[in-house]
């Protein structure tokens, strides 16, 4: 009998001891944990949906939503500053009006990617209509200016299903995600300091960061925080790169 009590409690324990290595896999990779969905469409999509990068190596991706606006251009300003690279993700219907932010973008090394044309949700959407209608529309516009070279697309709100990714892959179009975010889009947590805490806290290598080229509020506090970011990562050893050279 205490023979069958023994193996019981030790199957227990490994059971236990299994499940919490799951859950620290998985929070260990974001703030305050990656989304699920994420981790699976990185999995499932042999390369071309990523939600983080490589975790021993000391790079991280800091990421812009929402432009091109004049806020993008302080944002380079801040980056050019401290040589680090930044991945901005542009929504298509604001390409026209802001050709020199681009220009300004492309000239000093920055990646220009795709977020949609008009930041609909389209996790509904057909996978032909999702391509014409948000992506290769967005393309053909960066075009008209010399951009020809666009293969990442972020999905606003991170609404994608694992089909339109592939879909987007035959068209050797690569899926970002992310596994940080700042919740700059919030006034409730984007005030002096807080997106700085944040990121101290949570920083690691291979984090895809979440930003936004837009003023939602306090942007003074943003341009403020992503200073400090940068000079904190720095200090401890982070370089700062694009998502398409985040190893």
């Amino acid at each position: 009998m205490k023979i069958v009590r023994f193996w019981m409690f030790f199957l227990c324990f490994l059971v236990i001891k299994s499940n919490a290595k799951n859950v620290f896999e998985i929070k260990k990779d974001s703030f305050p944990f990656i989304e699920k969905v994420f981790l699976e469409h990185q999995k499932n999509s042999n390369g071309f949906a990523i939600a983080y990068g490589n975790l021993s190596k000391k790079e991280i991706a800091l990421t812009f939503d929402d432009g091109p606006t004049e806020v993008s251009k302080e944002i380079i300003k801040i980056l050019n500053k401290y040589h680090a690279k930044g991945t901005f993700f542009w929504v298509g219907h604001r390409i026209k009006n802001n050709e020199k932010i681009i220009q300004f973008a492309r000239k000093n090394g920055h990646l220009i990617a795709n977020h949609s044309w008009n930041h609909e949700n389209g996790f509904s959407f057909s996978n032909e209509f999702l391509w014409e209608s948000q992506v290769e529309k967005t393309l053909n516009e960066f075009s008209k200016y010399g951009i020809t070279d666009v293969q990442y697309f972020r999905p606003p709100f991170g609404a994608i299903t694992q089909n339109q990714i592939d879909f987007l892959a035959t068209k050797n179009i690569k899926t970002v995600l992310w596994s940080i975010t700042t919740n700059d889009w919030d006034p409730k947590e984007n005030s002096d300091d807080l997106m700085f805490q944040k990121l101290k806290k949570n920083m690691y290598s291979g984090a895809i960061v979440l930003f936004h080229d837009f003023d939602y509020g306090n942007l003074d506090s943003k341009l403020k925080d992503l200073e400090k970011i940068l000079i904190y990562g720095i200090r401890k050893g982070y370089k700062f790169v694009t998502v398409a050279n985040l190893n």
